[in-house]
């Protein structure tokens, strides 16, 4: 028998001597030499072997030699380690029973075994102690079957370990609701998303009514089409949730259907899925479309203002020359004014350094200044220095006020005149104020896009004010500014 076979290997039962009546001295005798624990017994301070049953003889690898009478350092040798050395010391100096666990021997050249060891004293007929009994079990199955499941353990780990790195790295939530019980789990990441509270269990109920009013129906049919094995499994929908705090977030989210059979049909069974926050995706996309929304606007009211401008040369020109050299004194000076605006419709940095109001509003009208006859345009105010992003909102506003004036108000007949005054005060109060343009008849009933730029520029990105008064004589616009947004 082999040390590395198991301990039961080849006994199948236990059979009794021939003609023995009962649990005999020689029957007990055949139960300990067959019974699958290496057992033994040694008697004196020699320790001498007075029994040995086949197993122990057979992890010895001797099992037809009998040791009765040899000493253990006799059979065993280099084979009996310091530490069971050390233990039957232990034995016999406080007479209790000791043992080790796992407890790795080489009984066979370049075979390691593992073995649960126990020595209990013997003592005789005087209460003395004047032997030891050996028992070993022999676990090298255990330990091999223990080492590999440490180490798939170690693997498994290792594996998560890296899966959750990964899943942080890419800031994705997961997310898990089992078809048939409902129950649901969600990651730390899933619950920051949703703003639900790490400690407190996700729930169906929580899910639902975080999804946006807007699109929840979608939401809710797109997962629900997951039942039918049909679907394909899979979804991917991006929407709109509701955090408690009431902010907005859009997430992308996918989610696979696993299906198991029952009663020969496939059943959902429960679904896997993800999350990635894509709020800030969404607001860069949308504010790309407000930039070609902005661009296209631009565009036709370069056309518009260029229009204007030509028909306003030619009733003020004398000889195709004078026209030609006053309307590309204009279309420069249209020129330099969209440059200056280039930024704030680009979403560029702006120019570093300072300018003024004063040199803003000069610039954005010398368009549509008519050169040698008197200024449709009264420009009155102090010396205000203003910073690069002031500056630059400032400009695109002026620069669309001018443009609508072009088209519909003072500056698109003759006898217009446009009167631009600032005051520095608490604020800074910029008035604009069309007069003899064509009479205004009503209040437009919808805001044009350029109006909506102008009034987001002014009230968002500076903080300030701006107001509308359309009076019959012409167009007054108020803008107020704070003091400390002009120096931005």
């Amino acid at each position: 028998m082999s040390p590395s076979q198991p301990w039961a290997y080849g006994l199948d039962e236990i059979r009794l001597q021939g003609g023995a009546e009962g649990f005999s001295r020689e029957a007990l005798s055949e139960l300990l030499e067959n019974v699958p624990l290496a057992i033994a017994v040694t008697l004196g301070a020699d320790q001498q072997f007075a029994f040995a049953n086949r197993l122990f003889r057979s992890a010895l690898a001797i099992p037809d030699e009998d040791i009765v009478g040899r000493t253990v350092p006799e059979v065993m040798g280099e084979r009996y380690t310091p530490e069971l050395w050390a233990l039957r010391e232990k034995v016999f100096q406080i007479g209790e029973s000791q043992e080790l666990k796992d407890h790795p021997l080489v009984l066979t050249p370049g075979i390691t075994t593992y073995w649960d060891i126990k020595f209990l004293p013997v003592r005789d007929g005087g209460d003395q102690i004047s032997g030891i009994l050996a028992l070993a079990a022999h676990v090298t199955e255990r330990v091999r079957a223990r080492g590999e499941a440490e180490i798939k353990a170690r693997e498994v780990a290792l594996h998560n370990e890296r899966l959750a790195l990964a899943v942080e790295a890419t800031e994705m939530g997961l997310w898990e609701w089992n078809a048939q019980t409902g129950e649901t789990f969600w990651s730390d990441r899933q619950k920051d998303i949703f703003g639900l509270p790490k400690d407190q269990p996700a729930s169906y109920e929580f899910w639902y009514s975080a999804i946006h009013p807007e699109d929840r129906e979608q939401v809710v049919s797109s997962v629900g089409s997951l039942s039918d094995p049909r679907s394909g499994g899979q979804i991917q929908v991006e929407h709109r949730v509701v955090r408690p705090d009431g902010e907005v977030r859009w997430i992308l989210s996918r989610g696979r259907m696993l299906y198991e059979i029952v009663n020969g049909e496939l059943k959902p069974a429960r679904v896997l899925g993800t999350i990635i926050d894509i709020t800030e995706r969404r607001r860069n996309e949308e504010v790309r479309q407000l930039l070609v929304q902005e661009l296209n606007h631009r565009v036709k009211n370069l056309f518009a203002m260029t229009s204007g401008m030509i028909a306003l040369t030619a009733r003020t020109a004398e000889s195709p020359k004078q026209m030609a050299a006053a309307l590309r004194g204009r279309i420069d000076a249209l020129a330099r004014a969209h440059e200056l605006i280039r930024p704030a419709i680009t979403g560029s940095e702006p120019t570093d350094g300072e300018t003024s109001v004063d040199g803003i509003v000069q610039a954005i009208l010398a368009p549509h200044i008519s050169q040698g006859s008197p200024s449709p345009m009264t420009l009155e105010g102090p010396p205000v220095r203003i910073g690069p992003k002031a500056a630059t909102i400032l400009t695109l506003v002026l620069h669309e006020l001018a443009t609508n004036a072009l088209k519909y108000g003072a500056l698109s007949v003759p006898e217009g005149h446009l009167r631009i005054s600032w005051v520095r005060g608490v604020t800074l109060t910029l008035t604009w104020q069309e007069e003899n343009g064509p009479a205004i008849q009503s209040v437009p009933g919808t805001e044009g896009f350029g109006s909506k730029l102008v009034r987001r520029s002014v009230t968002d990105q500076l903080g300030g004010a701006i107001a509308y008064d359309w009076r019959a004589e012409g167009l007054q616009v108020r803008i107020d500014l704070p003091l400390n947004q002009l120096e931005a």
